[in-house]
């Protein structure tokens, strides 16, 4: 446990000034560490740990395929039936053969989802047609099915720099209030991330976020930050019931290496189950539940709600941002490569003007000597004449 209680701080998924709660009188803060945690073993106390049938390093090579074509699998409807079934009954943990997590079914505590479930009735419900950023329509008729949908994001798919997305533009005080009522929930499922897959935690956490603050939101009066807990955008998903369904899709513009993270809420519902083609499972999941899994790598859908009416959130970070990230670390990079070759030629040419005055200088010193030669040479000459 104090071996990796030392690597979360090794590499910086806690830090002093990250820690979740106080530190107590008398306890170092590498202490507190160790203690969340324990408390967070603890509670995954008895999980079922499953093999998935295919591997990370399959799923993520298969990803480099062009977009918008599904698995075979996918293709064949009825396979569904015998895929291994893992319903709601507690923390659900998916390892490939080499033990990498594939994914991870945790439990949510009740008051989060109480509040998610008051806070997302007070946002507008939309009309069918509805229009929003991008062209799309707020009620969803297309690759996942047929709900209300909302994302709320901070992203560089369409810009060359972060920026929010429309539809929380358009929502504007109303959706803020949304993401600041939630943010226990966002928080509560970030810190599960941190430390099941602390890499990951990180990755999030880290450079793009300092560079994603440099920027500031349409109207200059904040700073951008993501809007998910430790993910940069949050979905928003209402409606889905018996009539609406969900279609098999993947999440192509996710980043590969990082999990997303669903919860349904609501009233109550019936079926739902999450469906993950290549990995050949249905993962039960109720009220009450978070999941993490790779949307981007794997082709998933929600299978048909028999009653009630299933909302759900998705929280989830755009590969635009991280690769904006990179082309600004590579500007700076060029920038230092510039600046120091400019010093370089600064400094060969102060040297150059050093050599040629130096020159100067012994030239003129040369000619002075000659002159003196002469002048003496002609005082001789004039003596000896006398």
């Amino acid at each position: 446990m104090q071996k990796r209680a030392n690597h979360l701080i090794a590499i910086k998924a806690f830090t002093r000034q990250s820690l979740p709660i106080p530190v107590p009188s008398g306890t170092s803060w590498e202490s507190a560490v160790k203690t969340l945690l324990e408390k967070w073993e603890d509670e995954r106390t008895g999980y079922l740990s499953v093999r998935s049938p295919i591997s990370f390093e399959t799923l993520f090579e298969r990803s480099r395929q062009q977009k918008g074509i599904f698995p075979l699998i996918a293709e064949e409807r009825a396979a569904v039936k015998s895929f291994a079934y893992y319903p709601s009954l507690g923390i659900l943990q998916i390892r490939d053969a080499k033990g990498v997590i594939l994914g991870y079914r945790f439990k949510i505590p009740p008051h989060l989802l109480t509040t998610l479930n008051n806070s997302s009735q007070t946002l507008n419900s939309y009309e069918a047609g509805t229009s929003r950023g991008g062209g799309r329509d707020r009620l969803r008729l297309g690759p996942r099915g047929l709900y209300e949908t909302r994302h709320y994001a901070v992203w560089a798919d369409y810009s060359k720099k972060y920026v929010e997305s429309q539809e929380l533009l358009e929502d504007g005080e109303k959706g803020r209030e949304w993401l600041r009522e939630n943010q226990e929930l966002f928080d509560y499922c970030s810190n599960q991330l941190r430390f099941l897959c602390p890499e990951q935690y990180v990755r999030l956490t880290g450079s793009v976020v300092k560079d994603m603050a440099k920027t500031q939101n349409a109207d200059g009066a904040r700073k951008l930050r993501p809007l998910g807990g430790a993910w940069h955008e949050a979905c928003l998903n209402q409606g889905m019931d018996s009539k609406s369904g969900s279609r098999c899709h993947q999440d192509w513009l996710d980043d590969k290496r990082l999990f997303n993270c669903v919860a349904p809420f609501g009233e109550g519902f019936e079926g739902g189950e999450l469906v993950l083609w290549q990995m050949k499972m249905r993962i039960g999941l109720e009220i009450g539940d978070g999941f993490f899994f790779y949307g981007s790598l794997v082709a998933h859908e929600v299978m048909d709600i028999t009653t009630g009416v299933r909302n759900s959130i998705d929280l989830f970070t755009h590969a635009s941002n991280f690769e904006l990230l990179a082309k600004h670390e590579k500007a700076a990079a060029n920038k230092v490569k510039h600046l120091v070759k400019e010093k370089l030629r600064a400094t060969r040419k102060k040297e150059e003007r050093r050599k040629v005055e130096e020159n100067a200088g012994a030239r003129s010193k040369i000619q002075q000597g000659k002159k003196l030669r002469q002048s003496a040479a002609c005082l001789m000459k004039n003596k000896s004449g006398m």
